[in-house]
């Protein structure tokens, strides 16, 4: 086996956390992520095609919120649109609220039950929960001015962005600013009181890829490998997910002289962290034929937190399976089993009943609580040698899928 470059390692994590950084999808800095990674793995060898979609941009500016004359600080909520509204406001704190208030010509000041966890996007397939929809389907037909979420913190859904943004959606057609608790509660001591809401906010319709490289087998049966490349806007992406891909990039050069009955395919999906996730259902739309042919699929998302060992989970696997996947992590020192999470690209073969593995770090919960999809999540954070005995596992763990399956 070709030996693994841990010094070819840091520099992709390099080029991709520092030079290159927020890759948020549609921006420039996405398409420089992706042509920098399609362009190593053709140089490994491997046939590489980058399937385009349509997406969105989105660049802002100011905020400016005031009511009676007293200003607030406040966040443009992601993908709003812009406004420049002075008018009265109306508060609700629960579903019940937003059924019998009216809010027409008004700004909607949401706290309380409404803004406990972000909303899902609506256009969203995969995980939508009724009362989220509701939410949504509640405030279009109210049509509010905009809406002014008073929010916490919700690191399951948002990661450790404060306040947390309730909706994060290009889809959703009325202007959004979040507010944190302290903020919040002082603007409802303002009730009756005139609000001046100003968001400088803009939508560019773009386009991003993902990227496909494929190691051919002996049958048309595959192995997926997948990491998301895309970033929240204004994070580097170091721990998410930027590791995950430089795994996949190593993982590569340890394919030069495979020879077996699967092929590999190394999925470099883009727009996890997107609300409308393209990348993941453009793939899904191409495989929805043959998903049969996915023996298992493989997620890194969020791997290499210095001090931490390497997690796994598995969905829908066999009994064979499992046996080869604990076998092949069974050094506790670096790899330790845990019960299930759904919040990555593993749930897009999981909940299309394919086996699924996903990997993630020990330290998930500190690491998505205080520097998930922020400014903190740099470098700095990362070992590489924790990245570079995941990609030596993945590397085995082919050899034994190849072998027991």
């Amino acid at each position: 086996m070709i030996g693994i470059e841990k010094k070819m390692m840091k520099e992709d994590l390099t080029e991709l956390c520092v030079r290159i950084g927020d890759r948020h999808p549609g921006s420039n800095r996405n398409q420089r992520a992706v042509a920098y990674v399609a362009e190593r793995l053709t140089l490994l060898g491997l046939a590489v095609s980058q399937p385009e979609f349509n997406c969105i941009d989105w660049e802002y500016g100011d905020i400016v919120l005031t009511a009676g004359g007293v200003p607030f600080q406040a966040l443009v909520g992601p993908y709003s649109l812009p406004c420049d509204i002075q008018s009265n406001f109306e508060t609700a704190s629960s579903i019940q609220e937003l059924r019998s208030k009216s809010f027409a010509g008004k700004v909607a000041v949401l706290y309380g039950d409404l803004c406990q966890e972000q909303l899902i996007a609506k256009n969203f397939v995969f995980y939508n929960p009724d009362h989220h929809k509701e939410i949504i389907s509640l405030l279009e037909q109210n049509n509010p001015q905009a809406v002014v979420a008073i929010t916490g913190k919700n690191p399951e859904l948002a990661g450790a962005v404060y306040p947390f943004p309730l909706i994060e959606d290009g889809d959703f057609n009325i202007p959004v600013a979040n507010l944190t608790i302290e903020e919040g509660e002082k603007l409802l001591l303002q009730q009756g009181k005139e609000i001046h809401l100003s968001i400088d906010s803009m939508r560019i319709p773009s386009t991003g890829c993902n990227v496909i490289a494929v190691k051919n087998g002996e049958t048309n049966d595959r192995i997926v490998f997948c990491a998301h490349i895309d970033t929240k806007k204004g994070t580097p992406g170091a721990i998410d997910n930027g590791g995950g891909v430089v795994i996949l990039l190593a993982l590569a050069g340890l394919l030069q002289n495979y020879n077996g009955k699967y092929a590999i395919e190394l999925l470099i999906i883009n727009g996890e962290d997107y609300y409308a996730y393209p990348g993941g259902m453009h793939y899904l739309a191409d495989n929805k034929d043959n998903f049969d042919q996915i023996v298992v699929a493989i997620n890194a998302d969020g791997v290499g937190v210095k001090g931490s060992k390497t997690t796994y989970c598995s969905f829908n696997a066999s009994d064979t399976m499992d046996r080869v996947v604990k076998n092949v992590f069974k050094d506790s020192r670096k790899f330790i089993e845990r019960d299930p999470w759904y919040q990555s690209d593993h749930m897009l073969f999981a909940m299309n009943h394919r086996p699924a593995l996903a990997l993630t770090t020990e330290d998930f919960h500190d690491t998505w609580s205080n520097v998930a999809h922020t400014a903190k999540d740099t470098i700095d954070l990362v070992d590489i040698d924790i990245l570079a005995d995941t990609a030596l596992a993945l590397r085995e763990l082919i050899d034994e899928i190849n072998r027991y399956l």
